[in-house]
């Protein structure tokens, strides 16, 4: 047994804590993750505080008993320890809690068939989504003072307003299949808010789109969170406000969805998912009155653009099929890059429909490490979400329309039909041309009523989305082998229609050499000036943990591969590549982006990569620099992780990924470790 990978992996996305009003001594019970239960024991015992008893530990998960009023310190101790929100699910009861260490099986796969047949009506939804709109819904939730769960006027003030803003736009459609309701919890005071849709074809099968209402200040004591400021701008008014303008342009659209639809906002998600968990039990406990729920969406933080990749799929504690079809909509639909991420037990209001059997899914605005900073806190205001707009929420309002209208389906009345393909041609590049780095791959297009978006696709895969005029792509030839490669675009209007174009044949011609190794410097060399650098299979595995050619390849062998565990199931570096961002060969002053290959462990955030840099590696004792910081992987398997860095001058440098066991942060270049592993590469850089 592994007991060194018992390393904390409970992440959340946003969920920091609340704790009892006064001074009550109700007794209550959470579950968490059992690989934090040690530090959650520990951390009470030296503060002297009652230490939470252990009911029982099953299936990864164990169950505490406590006071409600250390809620509040279970919170802030896996927020301040492990850079994480609640992560734990609290109920009422011991009987409660016990349930939850059985897994559920699904309750509705069955009812389900993936399909993507309705574009007409996810074009249709999109053209109405406006940031204007989304945005002054953000800016709503959060001019109250908070929306803590409980002994809080403001927060029950936005339920109130929201189910007013919701019945608004029921009433301007003349819906009279639409009702909007507050759903009230009898332990605290804020209501959840429900608009249900009724289904035209199948009414008793239910989709779920939500988000959390409540927002949480863990900076202030628990008695004085009713009354702080907690503006929750993105955690979670984004979510909410994404959900909402969906909802009102469903609305002004007239949609008629196929099944029932039902939009939530939960309340008391951040003190261990009361809301949500309350709602989700009633489904489960009466589906012939409140309909059999076959689709979760939680949205859960929109607005913040921490990361590259524009959005990140949950892939534990939700259903692998229906992240597939999530993924499938976003590929389709929307061509915005995606990732997957873990982010631990009972991280947000998913996990509560996951417990009761439903299948549940929850994009994310960035990876786990790069998420907002200041949520939690009176600083998560719009001004501090990315632009002070909603223009990032925007997107996921686009995830969210496509999803309400692929699982939901159904129609809008008055939909024009269109059976006209677009018209579509390239423009460059030319037919026959020879291309270096990055390329701009463009087109025109035209349509009778209008062009929803254009693919552009290379050796007939879609690499590049585009949904306005100009069309076009910029495509890094680097990413295909030299030689001959075809590009093509393809046109689509909101009807479903489309056309493409014949594929033009280009070929492509970097300058790129892989490293050669050498025996001075007893690593990976590339002697010729260019413009990538790549060590191509020769770093595949850990010193003798795989098929490693010439290990530990670090420069003058001066630090050495950990020797644990089994290859391609414990970690190693596999590959690095150096590369110019502009295609153009190495000099000094040119950004340029490393990139390792690595194979994480099956708990993939206890690992951690880091990449240096040192402008003179042919010195005895080379002196290294950190690129950026720590890089924790997506998954587990083979992922590649990137950063990149301005060469300094210098005419032979190198860089160095050291991927490793251990959560926490370093600079230090060389951590030993029995799992740990590190590659340099060397490349010539002119001058």
């Amino acid at each position: 047994m592994r007991w060194k990978k018992l390393a904390p992996v409970v992440l959340s996305l946003c969920c920091a804590t609340a704790s009892a009003q006064g001074a009550r001594e109700r007794e209550v019970f959470i579950t968490i993750g059992s690989e934090t239960l040690d530090s959650v024991r520990t951390s009470f015992r030296a503060s002297g505080e009652t230490v939470p008893t252990l009911v029982r530990e099953a299936n990864g998960i164990s169950v505490l008993k406590l006071r409600e009023e250390q809620l509040g310190d279970v919170s802030r101790l896996m927020h301040d320890k492990y850079h994480r929100c609640a992560g734990f699910m609290t109920h009422e009861t011991q009987e409660a809690a016990l349930a939850a260490l059985a897994p559920q099986p699904s309750l509705t796969q069955t009812l389900v068939s993936y399909t993507l047949d309705n574009a007409s009506v996810v074009n249709s939804l999109f053209s109405g989504l406006a940031e204007g709109s989304l945005r002054q819904t953000i800016t709503d939730l959060s001019s109250y003072t908070n929306r803590y769960y409980n002994g809080s006027t403001s927060s029950v003030q936005a339920s109130n307003w929201l189910r007013s803003t919701w019945a608004s736009y029921a009433a301007s459609a003349n819906r009279d299949d639409v009702t909007v309701e507050l759903y009230t919890h009898s332990s605290w005071s804020q209501p959840s808010v429900i608009a249900t849709i009724k289904g035209t074809l199948t009414p008793n099968e239910v989709v779920v789109i939500g988000g959390h209402l409540d927002s949480i200040n863990i900076n202030v004591s628990s008695s004085s969170r009713p009354t702080a400021s907690a503006p929750g701008a993105d955690d979670d008014a984004s979510g909410v406000a994404t959900l909402s303008e969906v909802f009102r342009v469903a609305m002004a659209k007239g949609y008629k969805p196929a099944r029932t639809v039902k939009f939530m906002a939960y309340a008391a998600e951040e003190v261990g998912l009361l809301g949500s968990q309350a709602i989700a039990q009633a489904h489960k406990a009466n589906p012939t009155g409140l309909g059999t729920v076959v689709g979760v969406l939680q949205l859960d933080m929109t607005n913040y653009r921490g990361s590259t990749v524009e959005v990140t799929l949950v892939t534990d504690n939700t259903n692998a099929a229906q992240n597939a079809f999530l993924g499938n909509l976003i590929d389709t639909y929307t061509g915005y890059t995606r990732s997957n991420i873990t982010c631990g037990y009972g991280c947000s209001d998913h996990a509560s429909w996951t417990a009761q059997g439903f299948p549940a899914s929850i994009p994310f605005e960035a990876l786990m490490s790069q998420d907002n900073p200041y949520i939690h806190t009176a600083n998560d205001t719009l001004a501090n979400s990315t632009g002070g707009n909603a223009t990032n929420a925007l997107k996921f309002a686009r995830i969210a329309a496509a999803y309400l209208a692929e699982l939901g389906k159904g129609t809008i009345p008055g939909l024009p039909t269109d059976t006209t393909d677009p018209t579509v041609s390239l423009s460059s590049p030319a037919s026959g041309a020879t291309v270096t780095g990055t390329v701009s791959i463009a087109a025109t297009a035209t349509d009778n009523v209008g062009v929803s978006k254009v693919e552009f696709l290379v050796d007939g895969a879609v690499k590049g989305t585009s949904f306005a005029s100009p069309y076009s792509f910029a495509w890094d030839s680097r990413t295909v082998a030299n030689g001959s490669h075809t590009v093509a675009a393809k046109a689509s209007d909101s009807a479903g229609n489309s056309a493409t174009t014949t594929a033009r044949t280009v070929t492509v011609s970097n300058v790129s050499t892989s490293g050669t190794y050498d025996s001075t410097l007893r690593t990976l060399r590339c002697s010729a000036v260019a413009a990538t650098c790549d060590s191509g299979t020769s770093f595949n595995g850990r010193g003798t943990r795989g098929p490693e050619l010439n290990y530990p390849n670090t420069l003058r062998g001066t630090c050495a591969d950990g020797s644990g565990g089994t290859y391609h199931s414990d970690e190693s570096l596999d590959a690095v590549k150096v590369s110019t961002v502009d295609g153009t060969p190495f000099a000094p002053g040119k950004q340029v982006r490393v990139e390792a290959t690595v194979w994480a462990y099956a708990n993939p955030s206890s690992d951690r990569l880091e990449f240096f840099y040192t402008a003179n590696a042919t010195a005895t004792t080379p002196v290294w620099t950190q690129i950026g910081t720590s890089l924790t992987p997506t998954a587990a398997g083979t992922v590649k992780l990137s950063a990149t860095y301005t060469l300094p001058a210098g005419a032979t440098q190198a860089v160095r990924a050291q991927f490793r066991y251990g959560s926490s942060s370093t600079t230090n270049a060389c951590v030993s470790n029995e799992y740990n592993d590190r590659d340099d590469l060397v490349f010539a850089v002119g001058q």
